[in-house]
């Protein structure tokens, strides 16, 4: 037997209490509830940051269907409260100034 699947190094973000909290708050405000974890055997870019780059990073998007599929799509509503949702948590993270 010949393995032709996809074999990669297996990443885990550590100590990200602190930003999954912020992220949360923003996702509370957006979606009006807590975020859900999602534990799956799948490859997102978090990998590549993380283990390439020393970035950690969270993984959180719109939803759609027929993922890299030629008739791939976005759900529009989904993607304006995943942009608002990360837009506040870059605010709550970052911090902003008054120009």
């Amino acid at each position: 037997m010949e393995w032709s699947g996809f074999l990669s190094e297996g990443y885990e973000l550590k100590d990200s209490a602190e930003a999954e909290a912020a992220f949360g708050k923003a996702h509370e405000v957006v979606y009006g509830g807590p975020v859900h974890d999602l534990v799956f055997t799948a490859l997102t870019d978090t990998r590549f940051y993380g283990l390439n780059y020393n970035i950690p990073s969270l993984c959180f998007g719109a939803s759609g269907a027929a993922m890299h599929g030629f008739n791939e799509y976005v759900d529009l509503d989904s993607l304006r409260k995943s942009t608002k949702a990360t837009a506040l948590f870059i605010a709550e993270w970052c911090g902003v100034e008054k120009l």
